[in-house]
């Protein structure tokens, strides 16, 4: 069995210059990357004074190690409680497609942030992505193979192998986040607005079915 890590409560009297420290923070270490990032700027953005930066969080480590554990919990609740419900393998499977985009459109910066962390832990042996994904991805992917493995069983999904297909669907998601400028550039087009995710998000349940699934009735009807 899986354990369900749970998700830090953040108190609603927490104080409203830690949360905007946070927040100018992921985008500082998504877009500049963590050595790239200065807690100068981080602390302008979120209009505060530096030395108060430093009360919150004593080291640029500690904020970095503190914005990357607010991401993947609030990951890890959205995605973990679509594949926990009772239902299909179908559903279920199309339930954390549709999770892992609210995610996205409410954290939009979070697919750069990690690649980023993943950039860092290549070059400088960084820890905190690997205390991430021993608490927050390693249980997901468990439930998704899991879920695979019951939909070929129950003949919903085709025969296929299951470690591509958890990488697949993940890159379908995450790859359009994460390629966007280059995109852009080619296509003259934004991505990021709702409607272009909206877009996106549909796209990848249509081909996610397809692919997967043995009958897509359920799906179609749902769509509908």
């Amino acid at each position: 069995m899986v354990a369900v890590v749970e998700k830090p409560i953040k108190s609603s009297t927490e104080p409203a210059s830690r949360l905007a420290i946070l927040k100018a923070a992921t985008e500082e270490f998504a877009l500049k990357g963590y050595a790239g990032a200065r807690t100068e700027g981080i602390a302008r953005a979120a209009r505060v004074n530096h030395a108060l930066l430093f009360y919150h969080f004593k080291t640029k480590e500690q904020l970095y190690s503190e914005v990357l554990e607010d991401i993947f919990s609030e990951w890890f609740e959205c995605v973990f409680r679509a594949l926990d419900q009772k239902a299909s393998a179908q559903e279920r499977l199309l339930a954390y497609v549709n999770s892992y985009f609210d995610f996205i459109v409410e954290f939009p910066l979070a697919p750069k942030l990690v690649q980023q962390e993943q950039l860092r832990q290549c070059s400088a042996r960084s820890q905190p992505l690997h205390r991430m994904v021993e608490r927050y991805i390693r249980p997901v992917h468990r439930k998704l193979v899991a879920l695979l493995r019951e939909g070929i069983s129950s003949r919903e999904f085709h025969d296929l192998d299951i470690e591509h297909c958890t990488r697949s669907i993940s890159a379908l998601i995450v790859f359009y986040f994460t390629s966007n400028l280059a995109v852009e550039s080619l296509e003259g087009v934004e991505l990021c607005p709702r409607p272009r995710i909206e877009a996106r998000r549909k796209a990848v349940l249509d081909f996610v079915s397809k692919a997967l699934f043995t009958v897509a009735d359920g799906y179609e009807s749902r769509k509908g």
